[in-house]
């Protein structure tokens, strides 16, 4: 975008947008790493980004901003000087294969940020989800950890995609923990379910409490009185959201063990699946000090999109 907008008002609501935090994190990170560039200074390497934003108001006439304009045709330009509905398209694989590019666009810089601003989580995951698609490939590369995979669909009636490297630290009658240790980075997988008998489960009170009484029996660390809870000062995130179709409740926020300061960021979601009448509680959890955490929370919340119960695979066919 033009230099003069991006240290403007508009450039600070695109900056507001896209450098959010991720929610549920002790330490800040941004949803999105944003380089600005010069429109004018747009190289043939610069074009084979992965993500590309062009900021366009027709508010403005330098040198930016005419390398902007020109993107459009003159008939496009009008209808964006008449209608202020429209504010936005995407392209792929412009200048690069698999690449995505976001155009937004208005008549003046106030109408424009009024658009980003009334639309940021759209806007924020458009790009996540192209990430997710991104991380999923990259994920399930290696080969996966099949007999694992049918062992616990045959036994507890779910399915999940294990990638490889995974072992079962506890499978048993209503808990799986799945772990992948490496250093200094330690992957987890957490699922468990219960009977589903009310709506106050959803509650995120009474999720937090189920899952720390799943987890109470099972040791962490290097002594006999470790345990991993919910960190009970960190902020913790909430939202309802539709979980592959289905009703749920995901929560964000920071595991501890409880007499050690080893800890960590996690992803959860809250479901039930009424034919087997199961409230399932599934979770993601990193161990990687000293690490940025982004990017490996949005690969648990890739990994755990692929859950389903039996009853599901049963529906897809």
């Amino acid at each position: 975008m033009d230099p003069e907008k991006w240290a403007g008002a508009l450039g600070e609501e695109i900056r507001k947008t896209f450098r959010s935090p991720v929610p549920g994190l002790l330490q800040d990170e941004p949803l999105f790493n944003l380089v600005h560039v010069d429109p004018y200074k747009l190289t043939n390497v610069l074009k084979g980004a992965q993500n590309l934003i062009f900021v366009t108001s027709l508010q403005g006439n330098s040198r930016g901003d005419q390398v902007l304009k020109n993107y459009f045709t003159d008939e496009s330009l009008q209808r964006i000087e008449s209608d202020s509905n429209i504010y936005m398209y995407t392209k792929e694989d412009e200048w690069a294969k698999g690449q995505h590019i976001l155009h937004l666009f208005q008549k003046d810089n106030e109408t424009l940020i009024s658009k980003i601003a009334s639309n940021r989580e759209k806007l924020q995951n458009h790009f996540i989800e192209i990430d997710k698609q991104r991380l999923k490939q990259a994920v399930y590369k290696a080969k996966r950890e099949k007999i694992m995979e049918n062992r616990l669909l045959k036994e507890q009636q779910f399915f999940i995609r294990i990638p490889y490297g995974y072992e079962p630290a506890i499978s048993n009658d209503k808990i799986t923990w799945l772990r992948q240790v490496g250093q200094p980075i330690d992957k987890n997988l957490f699922i468990t379910y219960t009977d589903y008998n009310s709506e106050s489960a959803f509650e995120a009170d009474n999720i937090i409490k189920l899952r720390n009484k799943k987890w109470r029996p099972y040791l962490l660390g290097n002594d006999t009185l470790s345990y991993n809870v919910v960190q009970p000062l960190a902020a913790l995130d909430s939202a309802v959201i539709n979980f592959q179709g289905k009703y749920a409740v995901t929560l964000r926020g920071s595991w501890k063990l409880n007499n050690d300061s080893m800890g960590g960021p996690f992803v959860s979601y809250t479901f039930v699946d009424e034919k087997q009448a199961r409230l399932y509680y599934i979770e993601g959890f990193v161990y990687a000090p000293g690490k940025n955490k982004r990017d490996l929370l949005r690969e648990m919340e890739v990994i755990l999109s692929t859950f389903r119960s039996a009853t599901e695979l049963e529906n897809e066919g």
